[in-house]
């Protein structure tokens, strides 16, 4: 019975996981508009270039005047048949979505552009549109295709980020277009990605940066107490035992806001002088009595 259950539970999970929801494609939609909307007003009138199979897709315009759009689709499909079976359904639907919405919107804005006076503002621009497409796309599970896919490829099986695992991609594509662009435009197409990177970072997985506090004392109770009262945050009492004292050690474990830090510190040093305390950095907190990242 037990076992039945647990079997439905994970179909039920499962289910869940691959569903497709029309919220999820309006973003997807979205961040593609920004994505293209980011290229062809910044990186294409400045004559600046992009990684992965962007990259290759708007050397390819420099060089013989290809369609941004026609040429994505074109190269996402053939990645597309490679990685088919490597991407569950839910990101392979909303992957295509996005590189059918993504190639709509290049032809879409190809001429919305026009060269800037500052370089070095335009790749600071490129790279922040470009990466709030991306991380968009990404933040509900699908990828912008290109070097997306692979990059969400090496997240699974060498467990690398996507942010830098679309880094070396893009280091690769941009060092061989250095010979065609030339050495300026290749370093403000580096700017533009060490942007982008880490906006897709931060809008693919969130800034809920929170400290987690772990304390290990003998007034365990005491602690939880005033902590709980004044900084408003719950708390949960681990229990331990100590290597070398042989005695068992209660650890209290609670995660606050950064600005929190400073108080709990006080009111810990006040309490129990003697209290150990180690101070993680978490990036996001999820569950109850924090939010669930909205989309």
């Amino acid at each position: 019975m037990k076992r039945q259950q647990q079997h439905l539970l994970r179909q039920q999970v499962w289910k869940k996981l691959q569903s497709i929801s029309l919220k999820d494609i309006a973003w997807i939609v979205a961040g593609s508009f920004i994505l293209a909307f980011g290229v062809n007003y910044f990186t294409v009138p400045n004559d600046f270039s992009e990684g992965g199979l962007l990259g290759v897709t708007i050397i390819l315009y420099y060089m013989f005047g290809w369609d941004l759009g026609v040429t994505s689709i074109i190269g996402n499909g053939i990645l597309f048949i490679v990685g088919y079976k490597l991407l569950d359904r839910r990101t392979m639907v909303y992957s295509v979505v996005a590189v059918i919405a993504t190639s709509f919107f290049l032809s879409l804005t190809h001429d919305w552009g026009s060269p800037a006076e500052d370089k070095l503002l335009a790749a600071v621009y490129a790279g922040i549109m470009i990466g709030v497409g991306i991380g968009m796309v990404l933040r509900v599970g699908g990828t912008t295709g290109g070097g997306v896919i692979i990059a969400r490829l090496m997240e699974r099986y060498l467990h690398m980020s996507v942010a830098v695992s679309m880094f070396i991609i893009d280091a690769i594509v941009v060092g061989a277009s250095g010979f065609i662009l030339g050495e300026q435009i290749v370093l403000y197409t580096l700017i533009a990605i060490i942007i982008g990177s880490w906006v897709i970072d931060l809008v693919a997985e969130g800034l809920n940066i929170r400290k987690a506090v772990t304390i290990i004392s003998d007034k365990q109770e005491e602690l939880a107490v005033v902590l709980t009262e004044t900084l408003g945050r719950s708390a949960t009492i681990i229990h331990g035992h100590g290597y070398y004292t042989k005695q068992d050690k209660n650890m209290l474990y609670m995660i606050v806001d950064k600005r929190q830090v400073g108080p709990l510190k006080k009111i810990v040093e006040v309490t129990d002088p003697r209290a150990f305390v180690v101070i993680h950095q978490v990036k996001e907190v999820i569950g109850e009595g924090f939010s669930y990242p909205s989309r």
